[in-house]
Parts: C-alpha cells; structure tokens; sequence
C-alpha cells in the first residue's frame, strides 16, 4: 500500500478530525502510538531505537526514542537527546523515573528546580519534566514513564524542516515518508512504501538486537479479543477508557486535538500494556498525554481539573508509581 493510502485509510478509522488544527506537536505515547506534527496518527510495533524528530537541515539537534517490550507490544523506555549549538554538543539520557544521565553521572535535582546543561533548559514540576533546546523552537515534556511530547514553536523557527517518526512538519499528514535524508554532503528527498517502510528508515540497530513483537489487531467492540474469559476485561477496558471521552475538561480540546483516537488507544493499551501498574494506569497515563498535547498546542486543559474528574491516582501515588519504573539510584529526583 502507498503511503497516502495507508494515511488516508488512518484517517477513515480515527474519524475526520484526526488533523490537527497547527499540527506542531508530535506525540509519542503507550505502546507506542504516534501523532506527528502534521496530524497523522499511526502505530508500530519495534523493540529498537528510532530517531524520533530532527532537525533534517542544520542538523543542530535530534532526539532518539529507546523502544523495550511491555507486554504484548514496545513501550518508549529512554530518550536521548543532543543539540549542537556554536560549535558546543550538549546531550542528556533521560529515563523512566525521570532519571537525568548527562556525560555518565546521573544529575541530582529537585521538583520545582530550573536548570541549564549548556543549551539545554531542564525543568520538574513533580509530574513532568520539561526540556528545552536553545534557539530552536524544541521543547520536549516526558511523564516520566513512557510518554513524551515535542513541540516546535514556529514562531521561533517557522522554516523547520524535520524528518524521523514524527514526520516533515510540511503541513501534509500523508506524505510523512516522503523525508530528506543526508547522502554525503547533500540531503536528497526521500519516498518509501507503506508504514512498515516508513518505521524502518528510521530505525537505528546497534547490535543487532532489535525484534518486532507480532502485530495485535484491535476491535473497540472487543478490544482485549473475543475469547470468553476475556469478556470481563474487554467491559473493564471499555468503562476506565471510556472516561476519558467523558471528562469535560479533556473535551474542551476535542475540536483542536481529536478525543476519539486516543479512546482507541487507551482501549489498545488496556489489553495490552502490562507496565503501567494501579499507581499509573493506563487511562491516566493515556489523558496525561492527551492533556499536554493539547496544553502544547495552547488549549487551556486543567490537570488539576482532569484528574478530579476521573479514577485516577493522587499526585502523590502517581509520583511513587513513576519513581518505581526507574532505576534505584542515589540521585533520583526529590519530591516535595
């Protein structure tokens, strides 16, 4: 199948407001479904690394996305991320716990704290950890477990050409394959077929370690499978998924960023995610991300407000659930 077809056929299943009203934030989230900047949404299945947006011009920053199996499918684990600016390359690792690894030491830090790594602003306000790229326009929001957003402020570079899984950022959400990519000395455009294409370009395999887990077909009416001893964890996956359609204060971005898809990822991820635990589970984890996407893309949504309205955990369990997915180390971040 061509690419456009396979967008257009998306975009048949996600219903017509599947575009994005800017189509400037791509995100990135559960196992793993992604939107781009240009308003596609698709998902994949690949244990690996991707790069997941660069700068495909100047190339003074880009942002790679660890992928690990969470179950049936692979959940974004680690992002790495590097800027060049003046001649200077500045990078962090940044992992599940929000765990900060900056030249092999990991960074001690403190909720509410603002601070720079070269040119790279880093901020925590307790839930997410917010990073900055000088001069870019980039700014990336992680949750700390297997959720990030990047946003390009196109008033800082409107000309932004980027390329890797989240798209081209040229407007047009079914020719996200067609991408520029740097042969030697020059960069030549280029078109692959199909998503699996698409993934693979992007895909960087150190080690040869990389697997693709076996595709899961979703049904909404059935999201966990027809077997019968499913029957009572397809009727859970629909009502804690379904609170996200019905929370007011999620809805007022409905017509900016479509509601319904990520319905239908939360119904996915129920059935197969089996990371996210009762402290963060995978409703919360899923409107968490649909928040700040709209937040990115300027809509007034009130976490405070969303998390009142539904079953989730308090701050304070989200916090300890979040911390639990990191590492044990000495530096993990202090929350007050």
């Amino acid at each position: 199948m061509h690419f456009g077809m396979f967008a257009l056929a998306v975009f048949a299943v996600v219903g017509s407001l599947a575009l994005l009203s800017e189509g400037k934030v791509c995100n990135i989230f559960g196992d793993p479904h992604v939107v781009t900047f240009d308003g596609l949404k698709y998902k994949f299945a690949g244990a690996c690394n991707y790069v997941l947006a660069m700068d495909c011009v100047n190339m003074e920053w880009i942002i790679y996305g660890h992928f690990t199996s969470c179950g049936k499918g692979s959940c974004l684990e680690t992002i790495s991320i590097f800027h060049e600016k003046k001649g200077g390359l500045d990078a962090l690792l940044v992992g599940r716990g929000w765990v900060i690894n900056h030249q092999g030491a990991k960074l001690a830090y403190s909720q509410g704290q603002d601070f720079q790594i070269g040119n790279i602003g880093v901020s925590f306000d307790g839930l997410y950890l917010t990073i900055s790229l000088a001069g870019t326009g980039i700014s990336i929001v992680y949750d700390g477990a297997m959720a990030v957003q990047i946003s390009l402020d196109t008033a800082v570079n409107p000309d932004a050409v980027t390329c890797g899984l989240c798209g081209n950022n040229d407007g047009v959400p079914d020719n996200e394959a067609s991408q520029l990519r740097s042969i030697g000395n020059d960069l030549e455009s280029s078109g692959l077929y199909g998503l699996d294409g698409f993934v693979f370009q992007w895909k960087v395999d150190r080690g040869d370690y990389c697997y693709k887990p076996a595709i899961v077909e979703s049904d909404r009416r059935l999201p966990c499978g027809n077997d019968y001893t499913l029957h009572r964890k397809n009727d859970r996956a629909r009502a804690v998924c379904q609170q996200l359609v019905d929370n007011q204060e999620l809805f007022k971005c409905h017509e900016t960023v479509n509601l319904n898809m990520y319905y239908e990822a939360c119904l996915t991820d129920y059935c197969s995610v089996t990371l996210l635990t009762e402290g963060y589970p995978v409703h919360c984890s899923t409107a968490s991300a649909y928040a700040k996407h709209c937040q990115m893309m300027g809509v007034g949504v009130s976490d405070e407000v969303w998390r009142r309205e539904m079953t989730c955990p308090s701050v304070q369990e989200t916090q300890q659930a979040i911390l639990n997915f990191g590492p044990q180390q000495p530096n993990s971040p202090v929350i007050f």
